[in-house]
């Protein structure tokens, strides 16, 4: 099938920020020269200590010594007074606590309130694996403050305010491995095709054109494979396939079965810690998708100019005028094969072309010859699918070739497979 002219609008696509950010609590009392000592952090730790968690305490006074120092449990805690009643500042972590490395001097300039400490989590932890609270899980909780030397002060020393983490995701965009998963870095490619009418890509230039520029601006990742009838049915309990087989694509789904498994993984695999912030499982935009197919080729394929039998599952190769399953009469209907049973793109996806079409999660419209940035196309009647199917010609298996169904429709030609991107609400 292809699509038909639609009338809708574009929205641009960006990494959301979910996860609430490092969150500061309690007083901080003036020092004797009236220095407010502040806590902060550029970023949530994570149980793996790769998050560039670096905290820092601004408004010391200059020249002192000082320490940074953490608990992991500050359940039915009061802040207590650091020098008796009249003290300003308040002691605000709960035993036991750790120290975060040696003591430290705040640098600046004595007399003036310019002093810093400055602390890296994530090294302090990865050189101190039995430290108080390591190995961390996702959504383990830190409770942070600083103390230094303020020798005309009750107790010759102050406190900070204090700083309260949560274990992030270990998942960083553009860096960590998923397993299962490509990761997809950002670029620019030439989208669409120009392909005439007539053999070998029977193109519809107004369809699957004009050929313009796409940039997604973001990393993400993808399934290296579609999903299989094992994934899903471990999943949602339940195989809707019509062609069995453990380690083949399921089909027979609709595109709403596949968003309601995408939804499944996202909260799954969130309670795991194994989803960043602003990012969810989900099916690919079309952009994504053919971005991720061509993986930096321009031609028709991913393999070249022409489609064979041994490169893909699909039924009639037009570059070979060969039928790679049955005769022209369709004597019998295979279904799709298992994943992997051909070569990978370039960048290891594989099963672009044929095997089982795949939804992507945006809807159809006409493309416009100018550039364009994380285009998605939220709303529609009809869903698109990309990469062709088993019982289809080559051409239908072109990277740039379009198609679209009713969302409700389930085929056991269609199946999905996911991606880890940004947050998107169809």
């Amino acid at each position: 099938m292809k699509i038909a002219s639609a009338s809708t609008c574009l929205v641009l696509l960006a990494p959301l920020s979910l996860a609430q950010g490092p969150t500061t609590y309690c007083t901080a009392g003036a020092s004797t020269n009236f220095c407010f000592a502040q806590i902060s952090a550029n970023t949530q730790p994570n149980p793996a200590n790769v998050a560039g968690c670096v905290i820092t305490t601004s408004g010391l006074p200059g020249n002192r010594q000082g320490q940074v120092f953490y608990g992991i449990d500050n359940s039915g805690f009061t802040p207590t007074a650091w020098g008796g009643s009249f003290a300003s500042s308040f002691l605000c972590v709960k035993a036991p606590t750790k120290r975060l490395g040696a003591s430290l001097n705040s640098g600046g300039t004595a007399g003036l309130c310019n002093g810093t400490f400055v602390v890296d989590w994530d090294a302090f932890q990865a050189a101190n694996p039995t430290a108080l609270g390591n190995p961390w899980a996702f959504g383990d909780k830190v409770f942070v403050q600083s103390w230094y030397r303020d020798p005309l002060a009750a107790k010759t020393s102050n406190l900070s305010n204090a700083l309260e983490l949560t274990m992030d995701s270990s998942v960083i965009p553009c860096a960590t491995s998923v397993p299962g998963l490509v990761l997809i870095p950002a670029g620019t490619f030439q989208m669409g095709s120009g392909a005439a009418g007539g053999p070998p890509y029977f193109g519809d230039p107004t369809l699957d054109g004009p050929v313009h520029q796409v940039t997604l601006s973001y990393c993400f990742w993808m399934g290296e494979t579609e999903v299989t009838q094992a994934q899903y049915s471990a999943l949602m309990g339940a195989n809707p396939s019509y062609y069995p087989g453990a380690n083949q694509p399921v089909e027979t789904v609709s595109w709403f079965d596949a968003q309601a498994y995408c939804a499944a993984l996202t909260t799954q695999q969130s309670a795991l810690g194994n989803v960043p912030p602003g990012y969810q499982y989900r099916l690919p935009t079309e952009a994504e998708w053919e971005y991720a197919c061509r993986a930096g080729t321009p031609t028709e394929f991913n393999v070249g100019d022409a489609l064979f039998c041994n490169q893909a599952m699909f039924r009639y190769s037009v570059h070979s005028d060969t039928y790679c399953w049955s005769g022209p009469g369709l004597n019998f209907t295979p279904g799709p094969s298992a994943v992997r049973s051909y070569a990978p793109n370039p960048w290891g996806l594989y099963d672009m072309h044929g095997n089982v079409a795949e939804w992507c999660i945006d809807f159809p419209a006409p493309y416009s010859a100018a550039p364009v940035t994380d285009p998605f196309v939220p709303a529609g009647t009809a869903a698109i699918v990309r990469g062709g199917g088993w019982g289809e010609p080559s051409h239908d298996c072109r990277s740039g070739n379009r198609a679209f169904t009713t969302p409700t429709f389930p085929s056991a030609s269609i199946g999905f497979r996911v991606v880890l991107a940004p947050v998107v609400t169809p």
